[in-house]
């Protein structure tokens, strides 16, 4: 209840004050309590945009870590094989080696050297065309024989098409040796081993590659006749040339047009 001061003011005239105690104006709570919860409001949802914003950032990582520790160990890449390892040469598959450069050119020397031995075949024509739309070519082919034992050697010369780059592991040469027993014509049970004399083989800049094949037979035998070979040339598994003395030998035994890629 306020209190009333009564009295009489200065001229006689009465006067009433009212004392009104001091009080809390009854809209001023409920004001501070909506500020209160505006402002925690807003706080919530700028923490929940920066945990959200955050997250976006984190995911790619995430998905990257468990995607590393779930997948299976990849094996390293397979290396190629060097020369003189047991598989880099196959019989009757004879693939280029990589090696350093000769300073010399056997192709010119073996091809000015006059024959020795006896040669009962004719030689290839030197500088033989390639055959149409084919990358590869042989141009020439001497033999050398026979030796004591009846040992033989084969000088093969392999031209590329001009301006054409090889890719030097998808050619493979295979060497055929054939021998005449009682009248019948065999392949030969000789060893045969081969050796790139024009390292490194990459058939740059128009140069031809020779390849050098030896016929050994294991003991000399009169009964046994060496009745030839065949040389054939594959390049990404497509027969590109192809050589025969004589030339019987490929209808005796069929060359094959085509004889894969991961075939030897």
């Amino acid at each position: 209840m306020p209190e009333t001061l009564a009295g009489k003011a200065p001229g006689g005239v009465d006067f009433l004050l009212c004392m009104v105690a001091e009080r809390t104006s009854p809209t001023r709570g409920p004001a501070r309590n909506k500020t209160l919860v505006a402002a925690v409001t807003v706080l919530a949802v700028v923490g929940a945009v920066e945990l959200t914003l955050a997250a976006i950032a984190l995911t790619p990582r995430l998905f990257a870590r468990a995607r590393s520790v779930s997948a299976p160990n990849t094996p390293p890449p397979a290396t190629s094989l060097s020369e003189g390892s047991p598989s880099s040469f196959q019989p009757n598959a004879i693939v280029p080696p990589l090696a350093t450069p000769l300073e010399r050119s056997p192709v010119k020397e073996v091809l000015a050297t006059p024959e020795r031995g006896e040669n009962p075949f004719r030689k290839s024509a030197s500088d033989s065309p390639l055959q149409a739309g084919n990358a590869l070519g042989i141009v020439n082919i001497r033999m050398e024989g026979a030796g004591d034992g009846g040992g033989r050697k084969l000088f093969i010369t392999i031209k590329s098409r001009p301006k054409e780059p090889i890719d030097v592991p998808q050619v493979k040469v295979q060497v055929y040796f054939y021998d005449e027993e009682g009248g019948e014509i065999t392949p030969s049970k000789a060893q045969v081993t081969s050796n790139w004399l024009s390292t490194p083989v990459d058939w740059k800049d128009g140069e031809p590659e020779l390849l050098e094949v030896r016929y050994l037979p294991d003991t000399p035998d009169t009964e046994i006749r060496f009745a030839g070979y065949v040389v054939a040339v594959y390049y990404k598994g497509d027969l590109q040339d192809y050589r025969a003395e004589p030339g019987k030998l490929t209808k005796l035994f069929p060359l094959r047009y085509f004889i894969g890629l991961e075939e030897s």
